[in-house]
């Protein structure tokens, strides 16, 4: 498994940053986007992707850096990279209603009708649920993040030959993330400020306590804030002792291989 790093800043594109985005891609996997914030099409571009080619879209949550940019996307969809297969959106209860409202806001819904317009499909899970999704098991845990009736995911992807990464999303640090997070090959969490306040997001005072009990491989922090992207060089030489760490830039690519092969 791959996964490329579309964006890696937080709902501010601080330091120049993409909003948070993630490609997963596999030999034996059909490509799977997590969360698409308003710059996600244009970071797939940079990274050389084209959106017609990847076969879901997931979301954590449903804040704008995560979904806004679902309606270029499907306008991108329509009009320019034209796709030969349905747009599957994955996310939260509430995700359709949410993107139908965003894409009324931003083009109308009249362009749906265009011969070439592709056909929507959602499907909204709960926390706590797995289902197969791309050639990967797709398991659900409770971020906490936004008040009911949303319900913020964090999200597990689990390979047939044993590879496994996770995704915060956007949360405090909580059960969830913990649960989603053991014992998984890769975890990509979010790391917005240094310390608190920070509204209910992990900052880097939550993860010096919290690494040294991780059962995560290696860990990578996302959705970074200006002081922690300024401060990650000497963060992670400071770092308590746990999984491996890095922080996350636009571009990154993480390999996570198969449990049977020997990293040379």
């Amino acid at each position: 498994m791959q996964v490329t790093v579309v964006g890696s800043g937080d709902a501010f594109n601080a330091s120049g940053r993409l909003h948070s985005c993630y490609l997963i891609e596999g030999t034996r996997l059909k490509s799977t986007m997590v969360d698409f914030g308003a710059t996600a099409l244009a970071g797939l571009h940079q990274i050389g992707r084209k959106a017609c080619n990847i076969e879901t879209f997931t979301f954590t949550h449903l804040h704008g850096d995560h979904i806004g940019g679902i309606p270029f996307l499907i306008i991108d969809s329509t009009f320019s990279d034209v796709r030969s297969t349905p747009l599957r959106f994955v996310g939260p209860i509430g995700l359709e209603k949410t993107i139908r409202a965003l894409l009324e806001l931003t083009y109308g819904l009249e362009f749906l009708k265009y011969p070439t317009a592709p056909q929507l499909i959602f499907e909204e899970i709960q926390p706590g649920h797995t289902r197969l999704l791309n050639g990967m098991a797709l398991k659900t845990f409770p971020a906490a993040h936004m008040d009911p009736p949303h319900q913020p995911l964090c999200l597990r992807f689990e390979a047939s030959t044993g590879e496994s990464i996770a995704f915060s999303g956007d949360t405090e640090m909580a059960e969830g993330l913990r649960n989603a997070a053991h014992q998984v090959d890769l975890l990509i969490a979010e790391c917005s400020a240094l310390a608190p306040p920070a509204g209910r997001h992990c900052t880097w005072e939550d993860w010096k306590q919290e690494l040294p009990t991780m059962t995560a491989k290696r860990v990578v922090l996302t959705h970074l804030g200006r002081a922690v992207r300024e401060a990650s060089t000497k963060l992670l030489a400071n770092a308590p002792p746990g999984p491996r760490l890095d922080f996350a830039d636009d571009g990154m690519v993480l390999e996570v291989l198969p449990r049977d092969v020997v990293p040379k």
